[in-house]
């Protein structure tokens, strides 16, 4: 009997040390896994971080490009509005050329019907 209990205590030592032992190898592989994941979440985060400023710089450049496109687009309609400034400023002139040979064809076949009247009345 005596043996029996000295087995069976011998038994349940060993088996203590066994579930000791899967219990330790758990616990250790937990921790691992844990470290991983940490490595992997700082992994993610700095993935995160460079895609964040990569992202910040192509804004940055878009930005840039439509203020560029938007003053040469500013610098064409300033253009424009000289240019047909321009026209009609120069339409102004020609319209006041135009008045002026009128007005100086106007006077001139007034001229032309009073001599004719005169020629008429000395012919008469």
């Amino acid at each position: 009997m005596k043996r029996l209990n000295t087995t069976i205590k011998s038994f349940n030592d060993e088996q203590l040390k066994r579930d000791e032992e899967v219990l330790s190898f758990l616990e250790k592989r937990e921790e691992r896994m844990e470290a991983n994941m940490l490595k992997k979440a700082e992994g993610f985060e700095y993935i995160y971080k460079e895609q964040f400023k990569e992202f910040g710089k192509i804004m940055v450049k878009r930005d840039k490009e439509i203020e560029r496109d938007n003053n040469y687009r500013q610098k064409l309609w300033i253009d424009s509005l000289d240019h047909v400034n321009s026209n009609v400023v120069n339409m102004h002139s020609m319209l006041t050329e135009i008045e002026s040979s009128l007005n100086t064809l106007g006077a001139r076949q007034d001229q032309l019907i009073t001599l004719a009247n005169d020629y008429c009345l000395r012919n008469s």
